[in-house]
């Protein structure tokens, strides 16, 4: 890249498969952001579904699906990442073409579980082919392009679905459905021109002693479950905010969509330099600490702005949000980089997926405990928060950091026996 590159060139990553795969994921999230926008609107309007059974079948959908994410690990380990996460991107293409034939709250249970799952298999054989076409010290920052391409995606698909539901129209809404699948279609079209990849893992650390199963690493799975913990500042921006400022502020309601879009805007401009110096497991650890600093900082001043008079409200609450995602992009960054530096050489795809099964467990009851805290705790309810996220990150160095105690000898336990 350049020196003086262009600002669109500066989202991406140089020319070459790093590059092809973060437009993939541009394209994916088009399709997503189109589609998910408007998918209460379509379940209830034009499929005739309840809200209630669509809130159940989701919810069905999200407990099922993370069952996949180990076995498709293990898959793309024995298969290759790349095939698997091409077979995932069809299945997903002609699953979301299921809800166009949907007519009753079975088949749409049917289709949602069946998306979940796919999903949930794509995720680990998609982080771990990033990992095969990146080299190491690359790695964080590919994921971080990868997650600007992400918001960009979603935000351009958003406002692409604000015109369907202005046009308010069944065929319109079907468009949601079949837009969403294109975008799978040509995602698939791109990967099947990118490379293999190399097999044994590129981003892969020095080899150690041969470990076990991923779900039997102890270390490992805490680490995922503390990065899930400091995820959960995801609710609180989503959830929390929105309930605190029409509950709690005089703040106008409008002013959610604006601190909406400064966290999304932020996000796009500073995830990549957020990341660096998180290639590495200490790097990514203190970013973990740092993450759970800054979110303590945002929780706290979130807190002041009960009393606060509406202008000076949404002025105090900017701040907020600004840290909020700050700590939202370093929390991130020590994510990727704790994942890819302690996964297992030989079963990459395996440890990536039990990083996202136990990261989405411990983030699962993320949404009733902001809700709870920020509509019953009022102040105290957000410092609380912002104890758990700097609780969550502090913890994580030690944790990281520390060695792995060697196993001892061969012979010595022969003479054990």
């Amino acid at each position: 890249m350049s020196s003086t590159p262009t600002r669109a060139a500066a989202l991406l990553p140089s020319r070459g498969p790093l590059r092809a795969y973060a437009v993939t994921t541009l394209i994916d999230w088009i399709g997503n952001g189109l589609f998910h926008t408007g998918a209460i609107i379509y379940f209830t309007r034009v499929v005739g579904l309840g809200a209630a059974q669509v809130g159940l079948g989701l919810t069905v959908a999200a407990l099922l699906g993370p069952a996949m994410s180990v076995p498709a690990g293990r898959l793309g380990d024995r298969l290759g990442h790349r095939r698997i996460y091409l077979a995932t991107i069809l299945v997903r293409a002609v699953a979301f073409a299921g809800y166009l034939a949907v007519g009753s709250f079975a088949g749409f249970l049917a289709v949602v579980c069946l998306i979940s799952l796919a999903e949930s298999a794509s995720r680990p054989v998609k982080n771990a082919y990033l990992a095969q076409l990146a080299d190491p010290t690359a790695l964080v920052a590919a994921s971080a392009y990868s997650r600007v391409m992400l918001n960009i995606g979603f935000s351009l698909g958003s406002l692409g679905a604000g015109a369907v539901l202005a046009l308010d129209s069944r065929a319109g809404y079907a468009t949601l459905v079949i837009g969403n699948c294109l975008s799978y279609v040509l995602v698939a079209g791109i990967v099947l021109r990118m490379p293999e990849g190399n097999r044994t893992g590129a981003a892969a650390t020095v080899p150690g002693p041969k470990r076990r199963g991923a779900l039997r690493d102890g270390r490992f799975l805490l680490l995922a479950v503390l990065s899930g913990l400091l995820y959960v500042n995801a609710e609180v921006v989503t959830i929390g905010l929105p309930l605190w400022i029409s509950q709690r502020t005089e703040a106008p309601r409008w002013s959610i969509a604006a601190l909406m879009l400064l966290n999304t805007a932020l996000a796009i401009l500073l995830q990549v330099r957020a990341a660096r110096g998180s290639d590495t497991v200490p790097g990514a650890a203190v970013a973990g600490r740092r993450a759970g600093v800054v979110l303590l900082a945002a929780c706290a001043v979130t807190a002041t702005t009960a009393g606060l008079p509406g202008a000076w409200g949404v002025a105090v609450l900017a701040v907020g949000v600004a840290l909020l995602t700050a700590g939202e992009l370093l929390a991130s960054a020590s994510g990727w980089g704790i994942s890819y530096g302690l996964a297992a050489v030989e079963r990459q795809g395996e440890y990536l997926g039990a990083w996202g099964l136990a990261s989405d467990l411990a983030r699962a009851g993320g949404p009733l405990l902001v809700a709870v805290l920020v509509t019953h705790g009022g102040g105290a309810g957000w410092l609380a928060l912002g104890a758990l996220f700097l609780t969550a990150g502090t913890v994580t160095v030690p944790v990281a950091t520390r060695t792995p105690r060697a196993p001892r000898p061969a012979v010595t336990r022969k003479m054990a026996r």
